[in-house]
């Protein structure tokens, strides 16, 4: 059967099906939703109309899990079955039982087509998605090969298709949903054609990665988008700078793509933006506002706050090379679709992730209007257009240019004189720091700059084609010619410029000066240097350059404190001070209260300092707090002094009453002396250090020690040479202009002796991800079977055992790969693995050298005062290695982590001041070995590892130096030798054995001998068991039975073993006891090791007889007189003689015990026992289960990148 399914997402049902025939004419069935909290289907059959199969979700976390019923038209009954999602590292996977029979439906990694497969693997029907369908009316082309099961059950499986995460959903209808019975409620552009890619990796918690971002501007070039939005991001540490924003310039550049995306939610301070939307030149970053209206329709406030107004979460600009970043801004929120599986119909979101898609549908319809008139256009006349249309508010750095006008974009490009021009050149102003200037620390605000260089660029946008450039091309350049006029907007008098500037298709630099010596203190200044073209003024600004001035308010020198009263705060109202925090100052406090009767206050706090190249993250201070009437609320915070501090107080955007509240910051100062870090070495036992107040006219009162928080126990990994290498990725990873994408893979190797909560990190990339010039750094955590068991994050409760980190570097220049490949001295690129630790012994803190020598006059917890200019030294012992957890072998690079805070009061506890480090030498030898040392079962198979005779003893008066001794230590050790290699000669048929007994007439009695001789035998029954039939086996097994009961257990007395350890001088320390018991502990588990062996032998039997299982019996009561029947000795015997008694429900035990405890090479051998077991009970859903699990726990090759 062949069909065409048409999805019609209608109302905000879960959508609606109808499967026709190939020419679309005649209807098949229809899947018709239910409004309903669960997911609710039915299958319409026509022309009958006839109910013919159903669907409900059912509830359960994180899976999505439904109950079907299908009608068995035979007997007119419904037959009710389950599909159930199994969450998959790849694609998506869909279990379905109906009936008795086992489907699944699967779907991989990027692919358009979904199988259902029955169980062994054969093809039952797909349906594949047609690209070129619009995205709210999806159409499917579908094929049933076989008519094994009804067809109505892959209807309804295609009905239970899920998405990763609802975002992404929400994104898309804001930007194009379409509703065709209700208008009001589609998306901005309901006829756009969407191209989803999702860019979240699941393995991360959707976190984006730089391959999935290259992959997706791949694809995009590749279908020739028109727009691309991108509703993600998160702060970086060089804006415009690494491989994934330059990427994005170049789609932009290059491939005439628009490229919208949001500005980040990282508000209210200044300096806030986020990658790629507001740090990449030529992306247009959007940031969010709400209205009135939206405020009543969505919000359900009692009343709106009367205008339009940024969210406050909303990121701010300027970037740190003084790029505005917020580009324009639009409605940051909206209640639209969410997929099925979320359980209902739609949801209120907000976010820039929101405001983001709402401008993307308004540039399509945009260039709807373009397209439609043949006006040419390019990505930086959209973005002219946008910005000189925009809306204008007071608050720059949160809106931008101002709030999107689209009907006044499309006039503005109608309007314009020579639109081709512009859409062909584009204008940037770059100098100073990079893309504007940003002048916010003290000393730069003091004087004047002097002369900075600025250079107007022209860039030339050729058309969207692969093609070369062509005459036509090349005559643009020659024939533009631009006229600009420089203005600043607002006009200032602290910028001083040229008025006019004659550009032809060249380079052209100019010099500005700024002067903010006379700026008030204590506000930020900004303008723009915007640059016209005098032939058409009414066009606006081709190019911008920003300036932004912060100049800071001075402390009080006297108290390092200042106090602001009287402050008010309205809905969404932002207050910002700008400090210079004093020299010498490391701690701010800071206090606010709220003086309001009977008004309660949510106010965000955000407080921030900024460092030349670290991301604003690592400096900033931010809690959103609530108020309640005469309430007073305190922090601390870690400062750096002499750099401009940024207080940001601002009421949370939907309170509507108004606030009176006063506020206040002190400084404090408590250094750490010779450096902010303390590194502990263990070979020294100890580390000075000083505590010291630099600020001036001060002094500091430390009530008690300073507290360690040690939070990692760090190892230090270097990959393995023989398993790390250089790979050519396939085309799927070639970029534009056939420039191809190799992978480096590192591989690492650790071992856990205990469980542990590890983290992974790559010291040398993982800080960057956007501004990253290699692409990622993924690593996957997998154990010895290869099983992958984490990527990315952080790993909980991981077990003891051997495990290997596979860690993914791209990038398109070999060399660069090469260089990590072959870094720290052709040793490789090092890779931290962090043990969480916990219950690290507290140091001791001295005074003196002395004191801490004689471990005498330790430093009680009592207040400790700082002074101005005064030093208290400190001397602080190590943590003993032996108290650290055992977790890892130390090795040389391993080290402790931690935090140092000092308890000035109990809210200055929680403030981490310094960081401390404790390294570890290489432990000696002997320790080394001590702990490596493993213990092992024996059995039958190993027994020659313990016959060896104890070692020869010497009185106080003696030696055993003489010669006679010498002689005889000489024949045992030759003796010993030939014993020893009796199970390795398995084809001599036992010729040493018989030489040595005839030789030696003292052996007759030697119990290792016959040992070693019945693990000959052993091991020749086992090389040759494949190929014997089961009367040559019962032979063999027979020989061996008949050896241990007449050479072995004859010469064991068990009841001389038993009366010894059934009397109390077994515990004697005496000496002459202690060498008896010796003696007897080693015939006790020869006596043990021979029952095994025997019972061992009996079991594999091909026939058991009644006399057979009495003799297992007996030998399973004797073997629980010596040992306890849980020790792993006993493991294999118990399984074999359960198995024949039929106790499964003991052997069920007995394996998952094995499994639990042994180390994850080991538990393969327990795996496939407990799927013969599950066989031979004729489980089938375990047997099924267990098949699946051993295919998961032991994979044939490592999961892919």
């Amino acid at each position: 059967m062949s069909a065409v399914i048409k999805l019609n997402h209608s109302r905000f049902k879960a959508g609606e099906f109808s499967i026709r025939d190939p020419t679309g004419k005649h209807l098949y069935y229809r899947i018709e939703s239910n409004y309903a909290v669960l997911h609710s289907l039915k299958l319409i059959a026509y022309p009958s109309k006839q109910e013919v199969g159903q669907l409900k979700a059912v509830i359960k976390p994180l899976v999505y899990k439904a109950e079907i019923s299908i009608l068995d038209p035979e007997r007119n009954q419904f037959v009710n079955g389950l599909i159930e999602q199994n969450l998959q590292l790849f694609g998506s996977l869909f279990n379905i039982d109906w009936n008795g029979n086992h489907l699944k439906m699967e779907t991989d990694v990027g692919s358009f087509t979904t199988k259902f497969l029955d169980e062994k693997g054969e093809l039952l029907a797909q349906f594949r998605l047609q690209p070129s369908s619009i995205f709210w009316t999806k159409k499917y082309d579908m094929q049933i090969f076989s008519t094994k099961y009804p067809e109505q059950i892959y209807f309804l499986g295609l009905a239970v298709r899920d998405h990763n995460g609802s975002h992404g959903t929400h994104v898309g209808a804001i930007c194009a949903a379409y509703f065709e019975e209700s208008c009001e409620e589609n998306g901005i552009a309901p006829g756009a054609q969407l191209l989803s890619i999702n860019i979240g990796d699941h393995r991360l918690s959707t976190m984006e990665t730089i391959p999935s971002l290259v992959r997706a501007i791949k694809y995009c070039i590749d279908y020739k988008v028109d727009i691309i939005n991108m509703s993600y991001g998160e702060d970086c540490h060089i804006p415009n700078s690494g491989r994934a924003q330059e990427l994005f310039n170049e789609a932009v550049e290059k491939h005439g793509i628009i490229f919208v995306s949001s500005a980040g939610n990282n508000g209210p301070a200044l300096s806030t933006t986020g990658a790629p939307g507001a740090t990449c030149t030529n992306l247009i970053g959007v940031g969010g506002y709400v209205t009135p209206e939206m405020q009543l329709a969505e919000y359900a406030l009692r009343e709106s706050t009367g205008c339009t107004t940024p969210f406050t979460w909303s990121s701010r600009g300027p970037c740190s090379d003084g790029w505005l970043g917020v580009c324009i801004s639009a409605p940051g929120a909206a209640i639209t679709s969410v997929p099925q599986f979320n359980l209902c119909q739609r949801q209120l979101m907000n976010g820039t992730s929101m405001a983001s898609p709402n401008a993307a549908g308004c540039i399509a319809l945009l260039l709807s209007a373009l397209k439609q008139e043949e006006i040419e256009y390019s990505p930086p006349l959209i973005r002219l257009a946008l910005m000189n249309t925009a809306q204008k508010l007071d608050d720059e750095f949160s809106v931008g240019a101002g709030l999107i006008q689209i009907h006044k974009a499309l006039d503005y490009i109608r309007s314009l004189a020579k639109p081709s021009l512009i859409s062909k050149i584009q204008l940037d102003i770059t100098g100073g720091q990079g893309r504007g200037i940003y002048l916010r620390e003290f000393d730069q605000v003091q004087t004047s700059s002097g002369d900075i260089r600025l250079t107007i660029k022209t860039k030339y946008l050729p058309k969207k084609t692969d093609q070369l450039i062509t005459y036509e091309d090349q005559e643009v350049k020659i024939k533009f010619a631009c006229r600009l006029s420089l203005i600043c907007d607002p006009p200032v008098s602290y910028v001083q410029h040229g008025k006019f500037l004659d550009l032809a298709y060249n380079d052209r630099t100019f010099d500005i000066r700024i002067d903010p010596s006379h700026l008030k203190e204590d506000q930020v200044h900004f303008t723009e240097l915007q640059a016209f073209d005098t032939n058409q003024i009414n066009a606006g600004p081709l190019a911008r350059f920003p300036v932004t001035i912060i100049k800071p308010l001075s402390v009080n020198s006297q108290t390092h404190s200042l106090n602001f009263h009287d402050q008010t705060f309205k809905a969404g109202q932002i207050r910002r001070h700008f400090l210079q925090v004093p020299s010498g100052a490391n701690i701010a406090a800071f206090k606010i209260t709220n003086h309001s009767s009977d008004i309660s206050a949510q106010i965000n706090l955000h407080f921030i300092q900024l460092e030349s190249g670290r991301s604003f993250r690592l400096t900033e201070f931010e809690k959103l707090i609530r108020l309640s009437p005469h309430s007073t609320f305190q922090c601390y915070f870690n400062v750096q002094d002499k750099r401009t501090l940024e207080l940001c107080l601002a009421r949370w955007w939907s309170s509507l009453a108004i606030i009176e509240t006063s506020y206040s910051i002190e400084f404090h100062s408590i250094f750490i002396s010779p450096s902010i870090s303390i590194h502990l070495r263990s070979s020294q036992s100890y580390e000075r250090f000083v505590l010291e107040n630099r600020l001036n006219n001060t002094y500091e009162d430390i009530n008690g020690l300073p507290i360690i928080n040690w939070k990692y126990l760090v190892q230090t990994l270097r990959p393995n040479k023989d398993e790390s290498k250089i790979q050519v990725l396939s085309k799927r990873d070639c970029l534009t202009e056939q420039r191809q994408i190799y992978q480096l893979i590192l591989t690492y190797n650790f071992t856990l002796l205990k469980a542990s909560e590890i983290q992974v990190q790559c010291p040398y990339l993982h800080e960057f991800l956007y501004d990253n010039e290699y692409e990622a750094a993924l690593w996957m955590c997998f154990d010895a079977n290869k099983q992958y068991l984490g990527a990315g994050d952080v790993m909980k409760d991981v077990k003891k055992g051997d495990f290997i980190i596979r860690m993914q570097i791209r990038h398109d220049k070999y060399d660069l790969l090469e260089r990590l490949l072959k870094d720290n001295g052709g040793t490789g690129l090092a890779l931290h693995i962090e043990h969480k630790v916990n219950g690290l012994p507290t140091p001791d803190f001295y005074h003196s050298l002395d004191a801490l020598h004689t471990q005498k006059k330790k430093i009680q917890a009592s207040s400790i005062k700082l002074q101005w200019g005064h030093q208290v030294p400190i001397f602080m012992t190590t943590v003993p290695e032996d108290k650290l957890p055992k977790v890892i072998n130390s090795t040389t690079g391993t080290f402790l982590f931690g935090t140092m805070t000092f308890p000035k009061n109990e809210k200055m506890k929680k403030l981490e001041m310094n960081t401390i480090y404790q390294y570890f030498t290489e432990p000696n030898s002997s320790s080394s070995l001590s702990s490596s040392k493993k213990s092992s079962s024996s059995s039958a198979s190993n027994i020659n590892k313990k016959q060896a005779n104890p070692p020869v003893t010497t009185t106080d008066e003696g030696t055993s130096n003489s010669p006679s001794q010498k002689d005889q230590q000489y024949q045992e050790a030759l003796r010993d030798l030939k014993i020893s290699w009796i199970p390795k000669l398995i084809d001599d048929q036992g010729k040493l054995y018989e030489d040595l007994i005839s030789e030696q007439q003292d052996l007759i009695t030697y119990v290792p001998l016959y040992i070693a001789r019945l693990q000959q035998l052993e091991n020749q029954l086992k090389q040759q068991q494949s190929y014997l039939t089961n009367e040559k086996k019962d032979e063999k097994l027979n020989e061996i039975i008949k050896f241990i009961q007449d050479k072995l257990l004859s010469l064991i007395d068990e009841d001389i073993i038993l009366k010894f350890f059934g009397q109390k001088n077994s515990s004697s320390n005496d000496k002459e006891i202690q060498l008896i018991k010796t003696d007897m502990e080693k015939r006790r588990n020869w006596l043990i090791d021979i029952n095994i062996s025997l019972g061992m032998s009996l079991c594999d039997l091909s026939t058991i007889n009644n006399d057979t299982l009495i003799h297992l019996t007996n030998i399973y009561k004797n073997l629980q007189k010596h040992i306890d029947i849980n020790d792993g000795k006993l493991t294999n015997f118990l399984y074999k003689y359960n198995l024949i008694k039929k106790s499964y429900g003991r052997v069920w035990k007995l394996l998952l015990k094995q499994i639990e405890e042994k180390s994850s090479l080991q538990q393969q051998e327990y795996d496939n026992k407990l799927l013969q077991l599950y066989q031979t009970m004729n489980m089938k859903y375990l047997v099924t289960y267990q098949e699946r699990l051993i295919i998961a726990k032991y994979p044939p090759t490592y999961v892919l990148f």
